[in-house]
């Protein structure tokens, strides 16, 4: 029952914030999307799956910003990140090459700091903050056939992740961000013992703002 209840309290804070960020005005926010690319590796022990190394995946989503004063701004979005990686399966002398792949609708919550608030087309600046995860879809492939993982409290694979980020980037006339991210896996996604799934990821995003974003000279 604990578990059960503890299942419907994460949903129910990211339902919150997903209302939170519908809910929010022109008036408050500056509105935008994203697209990028992600280079994701992980902390990996699955079974007989081990020797994690790097893949490409993608991401794209919703991001909104306010700014807190002429420097500091507050950065909240949700999006559909597909992370992948590869391994190797290894079952006594036979080895099997898998590619394994997470989608995960995100939500990062961060704080950022514009370096040079004054320049009139181009603003650099850092961000950081965490990030909350719900995983929607697992698989595995090999060779020969592709499987799903079951996901929940009493499956393989939790439902929720946790983890923290860090960015740079420039705004180029207020309207367009190049941004440079890297996250990291807190908690661990697997529910079985002795093993251990921790995402860290590189990505390289695209952002586009609907309005242009006022600054100070």
């Amino acid at each position: 029952m604990r578990v059960k209840t503890f299942s419907c309290i994460k949903k129910g804070i990211f339902f919150f914030l997903i209302l939170f960020i519908t809910k929010s005005t022109y008036a408050q926010f500056y509105h935008g999307l994203e697209l990028g690319v992600n280079y994701n590796n992980a902390d990996f022990i699955f079974g007989e799956s081990v020797e994690p190394s790097g893949a490409v995946g993608f991401h794209f989503g919703y991001l909104a910003e306010r700014d807190l004063s002429d420097n500091l701004f507050f950065r909240i979005g949700i999006n559909y990140n597909k992370r992948q990686f590869e391994a190797i399966n290894r079952r006594g002398i036979n080895t099997t090459d898998e590619k394994w792949s997470v989608d995960v609708i995100e939500i990062p919550i961060n704080l950022g700091y514009y370096l040079n608030r004054n320049q009139r087309n181009f603003q650099y600046f850092v961000d950081a903050g965490v990030n909350l995860g719900y995983n929607n879809r697992i698989a595995v492939k090999n060779d020969t056939e592709t499987i799903r993982l079951d996901i929940g409290s009493d499956e393989d694979i939790k439902r929720i992740a946790i983890g923290a980020n860090i960015g740079t980037g420039l705004l180029i006339k207020k309207r367009v961000k190049i941004r440079l991210n890297y996250y990291h896996g807190f908690s661990n996604i697997v529910n079985t013992e002795n093993d251990s799934w921790k995402n860290k990821t590189f990505s390289l995003s695209f952002n586009y703002f609907l309005k242009e974003k006022e600054i100070v000279y």
